[in-house]
């Protein structure tokens, strides 16, 4: 086979599978997908089973709230209690004689020991005396730096260049 009619078969082969057009349901399904990811999904779901449990929370509320704990005591809602009369409290006779003494005089208290003082002596110390530390001074290097010089800096201006 020649070169030049391999290279043409190959071209014709090639030319004839680009030239395929895809089938109907790979473009269905394709379209199908773009579609599904460009639109989200509506949340109706979320919603509904949001409401759903908060509804079952407000009733879950209402029946510990209104329900009374199990250790109280009811009253009868129909009792009926008797009132009486109000209470008399008889006097009570003066019973102070006539003659009153006068009460008796107390002695002054006796100051105790106080209470805070230690019973162990006090120790006797000697005064600390402080004195003055005489330090000799350091003896100190000098460095000695030369000078620096610097000239002035003359620049000519641009129409005097020789160039």
């Amino acid at each position: 086979m020649d070169e030049r009619v391999l290279d043409r078969a190959i071209d014709t082969a090639a030319g004839a599978l680009m030239a395929r057009q895809p089938s109907r349901a790979l473009g269905y399904n394709v379209m199908e997908r773009v579609r599904e990811t460009a639109a989200p999904a509506p949340p109706r779901y979320v919603w509904v089973s949001a409401a759903a449990g908060l509804a079952l929370c407000a009733g879950f509320a209402t029946l510990l709230v209104t329900r009374a704990p199990s250790g109280a005591v009811l009253l009868p809602q129909t009792l009926s209690l008797p009132i009486a009369q109000a209470a008399v409290v008889p006097e009570v006779p003066d019973m102070t004689p006539a003659a009153v003494r006068p009460p008796r005089r107390v002695a002054p208290r006796v100051a105790g020991p106080p209470t805070d003082a230690s019973p162990i002596a006090p120790i006797e110390t000697q005064p600390i005396l402080l004195a003055a530390i005489d330090v000799p001074q350091l003896e100190a290097e000098t460095t000695w730096v030369d000078p620096i010089t610097i000239e002035p800096l003359i620049i000519e201006p641009l129409g005097a260049s020789n160039d």
